[in-house]
């Protein structure tokens, strides 16, 4: 199971408080982008609501993801998809 935070994908944030993709492809995040990307990858998630623990003070997405993939693939495939 790998846990996947919207934080990842924020443009708004600096790679200090989470972000790990490149701000460039970061700008054409949205949470509905990556709902399609995982509905294209065809792999099962659940969304929830959450605090991100790099800044609890901000509302967040996690997003939980089945499978055996490794969390840095899954960040980098989103990534060029975006």
């Amino acid at each position: 199971m790998i846990t996947l935070y919207s934080q990842y994908f924020n443009p708004n944030i600096s790679r200090k408080y989470g972000r790990r993709i490149s701000r460039e492809r970061a700008k054409n995040y949205s949470d509905e982008k990556l709902e399609h990307i995982l509905n294209t990858m065809n792999v099962k998630y659940e969304v929830r609501e959450a605090h991100y623990s790099r800044i609890p003070y901000e509302d967040s997405k996690m997003f939980i993801i089945e499978g055996n993939i490794k969390k840095s693939t899954i960040i980098k495939i989103i990534g060029e998809k975006l």
